[in-house]
């Protein structure tokens, strides 16, 4: 009748350490806003299909939207408490020299307690009929069983995030490290070139948080574009177009919305 969500992933290699968690090749700790943000999503979806699919006989509860709302609830809830507990759990265990694996499943399991107890409370609220022959132990199996389940998935997700990202680290990284500043970002897709003197590499993350990172000194110049003040060696102007030539040979688009703040940075001519 009720269940929750498991809140913690890691990677095949995880160093202990206090304060901070964090996946080989991310650019994020576990705990950070986007790692908030996908956990609660992926709760939100598995407590609907669970509400769809109606485990442990709840299908037979009445009302098919009460159902999902209840199962969402409950798996969103679940999602929460384990994010602010079990990475904290599992960290204390693996300090005191316990695997991971054992860590994780002892931190679901202790974490399950409370969180049948608030299933149990839920579900007897909407259907105290249907839920009265059901016992501590059997309130605790169903939150457990759906947690390990749906804690599967999104450890088998977040691998597959976390692999990804290191295969396009891996198939970007030049044959010797390019040193020397940042003379654009250029967006390609889900990824943001990096261009320097000495060439580019590419690195998996948004647009905005590429700017965020390394765009000093600098403005975008276009949606796919950023630029740094210094790289820029001459304009071109083609009618209304207008086109800023890099130190290193490349040519960046001015969109025409961002022309004004590209002449306030005196980085094209007046308007004639």
């Amino acid at each position: 009748m009720g269940s929750a969500v498991g809140g913690w992933v890691a990677g095949p290699e995880m160093a202990w350490q206090i304060g901070t968690m964090r996946i080989e090749g991310w650019n994020e700790e576990i705990g950070g806003p986007r790692w908030w943000a996908r956990l609660l999503t992926f709760a939100a979806i598995a407590g609907a299909l669970m509400g769809v699919f109606g485990p442990f006989g709840s299908y037979l509860n009445g009302s098919f939207l009460v159902l999902v709302l209840h199962w969402t609830f409950m798996s969103m809830f679940g999602a929460v408490i384990c994010g602010l507990t079990v990475p904290h759990m599992v960290r204390f265990l693996g300090r005191h020299g316990l695997p991971l694996w054992f860590g994780l499943l002892l931190s679901l399991a202790i974490v399950s307690l409370p969180l049948s107890l608030a299933s149990a409370t839920e579900a007897r609220w909407i259907w105290p009929w249907q839920t009265a022959r059901l016992h501590p132990p059997d309130w605790y199996a169903q939150t457990l069983f759906p947690m390990l389940v749906v804690t599967s998935g999104w450890l088998l997700i977040e691998y597959a995030r976390g692999a990804r990202r290191r295969v396009v680290a891996d198939t970007a990284r030049a044959p010797m490290p390019l040193a020397g500043p940042i003379l654009c970002l250029q967006m390609e897709d889900h990824y943001v070139r990096l261009h320097r003197p000495g060439g580019s590499t590419l690195e998996l993350m948004a647009f905005q948080d590429a700017i965020a990172r390394y765009g000093h000194g600098g403005l975008q110049v276009h949606r796919s574009w950023w630029v740094a003040a210094d790289a820029v060696i001459e304009a071109e102007r083609d009618g209304r177009n207008w086109r800023l030539r890099l130190s290193n040979g490349l040519t960046v688009p001015v969109a025409r919305n961002r022309i004004s703040a590209v002449r306030q940075r005196s980085l094209i001519g007046p308007e004639s």
